[in-house]
């Protein structure tokens, strides 16, 4: 839970990251799934940046196009629903990046990290069948964003939680629970219901540095199910991002966090076991195929969501 004194001052300050009223409104008409692309295409454009980022995209080598996407109700056909929110969340974030103090954190580093659990989530998802594929990108992308928030908001404290890590090892959830009563996944999760975001998403961004195991014994009624072979997973947005997360530290993306200890993750080996199982390669070799895929995806997602 959110500790008060951290929920009191979250609450009291003025220039919270916000959703910007157009990048709010593309946001709700997405999942409008009887709007048209022209009508969305109005939205999109009455923000200059977003605009100019959706005819980028649509005009990347990634997409391929013989002739120039030159307007905007074209590129939503092409791009689709799930691609233009994930270019607007990633346009929210890249400007509340632009805020955090660089002297005090490799914010490069943790953006290619976001962008590579954000598309690892994407590819989780499909292995796992889940439909909701373009909400695990942007679960992955914006799960952590909570040490953005401690970074800018609360940065004598940061400080703190980095020098207590390199004296006693500890890994940034065990840091910052001795200072500030609380942890990262919280104040994102508290974020995340400020801009109004999705329930699943909230959790996933809450729930994803708990343990799967301890969380089984705190619900009584299990309804966010999603069976696949015969097993049951309870809240699988968030087994998909920690599982995302895993693979991050696994591939050196989480080196920003300078933890030498395991950290606890909302997924158990079964889960694992469950997008390594194949028919024709054993659970080893396919682990090493899903991260050479891992690898591919983040390169792709990283000309699309560029920092710069």
């Amino acid at each position: 839970m959110l500790d008060t004194r951290i929920k009191q001052k979250l609450e009291s300050l003025r220039d919270l990251p916000t959703v910007p009223t157009v990048l709010y409104e593309v946001l709700q008409a997405v999942d409008n799934l009887d709007l048209s692309a022209k009508s969305l295409a109005t939205i999109i454009e009455k923000d200059q940046a977003l605009t100019a980022r959706v005819l980028r995209v649509a005009n990347s080598p990634f997409y391929g196009f013989a002739r120039r996407i030159s307007t905007i109700d074209l590129a939503v056909i092409i791009l689709g629903l799930n691609t233009i929110k994930e270019i607007v969340l990633s346009l929210v974030l890249k400007r509340f990046f632009a805020k955090v103090d660089s002297k005090l954190f490799n914010i490069e580093n943790f953006w290619n990290y976001s962008i590579f659990c954000g598309a690892a989530s994407k590819y989780l998802a499909k292995k796992l069948d889940y439909r909701l594929s373009g909400e695990a990108f942007v679960a992955g992308l914006m799960h952590d964003i909570g040490i953005l928030i401690i970074i800018h908001y609360f940065k004598n404290e940061f400080k703190k939680i980095r020098s207590l890590q390199k004296q006693e090892k500890l890994t940034l959830i065990e840091a910052e629970k001795r200072v500030l009563n609380t942890v990262h996944s919280e104040i994102g999760a508290w974020l995340a219901e400020k801009w109004q975001l999705p329930e699943k998403l909230v959790d996933a961004i809450s729930n994803h540095h708990y343990s799967y195991n301890d969380y089984l014994k705190t619900i009584d009624e299990k309804q966010n199910i999603y069976k696949i072979d015969d097993y049951d997973i309870y809240e699988p947005l968030t087994v998909i991002v920690a599982m995302a997360e895993w693979f991050a530290h696994n591939l050196g993306f989480k080196e920003w966090a300078s933890e030498e200890n395991d950290i606890t993750l909302f997924f158990e080996k079964e889960h694992l076991d469950l997008i390594t199982s194949n028919d024709i390669l054993n659970s080893e070799s396919n682990l090493e195929q899903i991260k050479t895929d891992l690898l591919n995806e983040y390169d792709k997602a990283l000309r699309t969501h560029s920092l710069y």
